[in-house]
């Protein structure tokens, strides 16, 4: 039995597929998926944004996964297949979202996780009865994951050489512009952290790399199994990156492990300067008047981070473009990127939109965070997505970056200065840098 998995690429507005050469990170989905691949079955993967789809192949299944902003290309991939009489199975956020959708497009979905149903769907398959919906009754608990099959990756396609591994899935909080806590319904469940150290172990063996990002939605939304995972990963003498809350910095223990662990980037969702706006969204792990204070801890301890915000919100007026350039350069930010809201159907922060008759444009959740696709309540849509452009354009200016990194030069000149110089480029180009990734 031969299968195909697939990662469809993005589209942009006006039917713009992204295309490159290469991709700034490797994402976990495809190889994890091949790991849960029974070993008798040939697995190939395909990355529709570095290469042509073998359709002239012959597969007993092709499996597509589809994030929000991937699923209309992802559904012209399945079309395909299926003209050529190729069964096509889809799951991921998109289709876990919304499993009638996908399903006027493809033989079969995967509601929610994969792994306590993705054998019989290969069995199913194998018999040529696919279901038309599989989903598990309860959640896994994590224990005695299969890992990624990174042997089946060419590097070479990915600018930064970094493993991608899993220590949980979904989240404590509850914002109510995500969609992850809808995927994972409401839970935040921990690997065995042995079982996360053994396979990093076996990671850079395989790979002879020894950096690491973790692509949990939080890393330390448990405080003290990431202590003992940070405690574990000492010894490993790997460097690695991950997502935190902002909040993290209140632990002073936590963030002094993280340092001896080998972080050297956090990613964090700080997404509005604005304390109304943060309360309208439910986000309550972000405390506004803290974010000088807590930022600060990482850069006395010299941990590189990136920061997100989102432009929208109901508390946002137009002077909050400059109000928040104006916070990162105070607090002289390494790194930021810059978005109009968001909201995916499913959600609660969508719901109350569309109640209120505020989604003019419902494909637009589609596409990337640089379309407005509902009426903010001070500003329009248009503006939203100027100040977001506007945003990115002033933070990588040439200007903002000799003031945050070179004048004078600190910690994050080093790591800061090639992405920022890179950046700089592409977004004068009006090129979202996310799309890079």
């Amino acid at each position: 039995m031969r299968i195909l998995l697939v990662q469809p690429t993005t589209y942009y507005p006006g039917k713009k597929a992204l295309r490159s050469r290469t991709r700034w990170l490797l994402g976990l989905t495809l190889p994890y998926l091949a790991g849960l691949t029974p070993k008798h079955i040939t697995v190939e993967l395909a990355d529709d944004r570095l290469g042509p789809i073998p359709y002239e192949r012959r597969y007993d299944l092709v499996g597509i996964t589809a994030t929000c902003a991937t699923a209309e290309r992802g559904f012209e991939i399945a079309g395909e297949f299926r003209r050529r009489r190729v069964p096509v199975v889809m799951g991921g956020f998109h289709v876990t979202l919304h499993p009638e959708e996908a399903l006027e497009h493809c033989d079969a979905v995967v509601v929610g996780e994969a792994e306590p149903v993705w054998e019989q769907v290969l069995e199913d398959a194998r018999r040529k009865c696919l279901q038309p919906r599989y989903q598990a009754s309860e959640f896994h608990d994590l224990a005695g994951l299969p890992r990624p099959r990174l042997e089946l990756i060419d590097f070479r396609r990915y600018r930064v050489k970094i493993v991608p591994t899993q220590t949980s899935r979904g989240c404590p909080y509850q914002c109510n512009f995500c969609e992850v806590p809808i995927v994972y319904g409401h839970t935040y469940r921990r690997r065995p952290i042995g079982e996360v150290l053994a396979e990093i172990k076996t990671l850079v063996k395989l790979t002879g790399l020894k950096k690491i990002y973790f692509v949990d939605d939080n890393l330390t939304g448990h405080r003290d199994y990431a202590k003992e995972l940070f405690r574990g990963l000492i010894p490993l003498n790997i460097r690695w990156s991950c997502l935190w809350t902002i909040n993290t910095s209140r632990d002073d223990e936590l963030l002094d492990l993280a340092k001896r662990a080998g972080c050297y980037h956090v990613n964090i969702g700080i997404e509005n300067v604005c304390a109304e706006s943060i309360h309208a969204i439910a986000k309550v792990q972000n405390p506004v008047q803290e974010y000088s204070q807590l930022l600060k801890k990482l850069n006395e301890r010299g941990l590189f981070y990136s920061l997100n915000f989102m432009f929208g919100l109901d508390g946002d007026t137009t002077a909050l473009f400059d109000e928040t350039l104006e916070f990162l350069e105070r607090i002289k930010a390494p790194m930021a990127f810059f978005n109009s809201v968001t909201p995916r159907r499913g959600t609660p922060l969508w719901n109350q939109l569309y109640q209120e008759g505020r989604v003019h444009n419902p494909e637009a959740e589609k596409y990337l965070g640089m379309v407005c696709n509902f009426l903010p309540k001070n500003m329009t849509p248009e503006q939203c997505e100027d100040g977001v452009w506007r945003c990115f354009q002033k933070f990588y200016s040439y200007a903002s970056i000799c003031r945050r990194l070179l004048l004078p030069p600190n910690g994050y000149f080093f790591q800061g200065l090639p992405s920022n110089l890179y950046f700089h480029y592409v977004v004068n180009r009006k090129i979202d840098p996310v799309d890079f990734y």
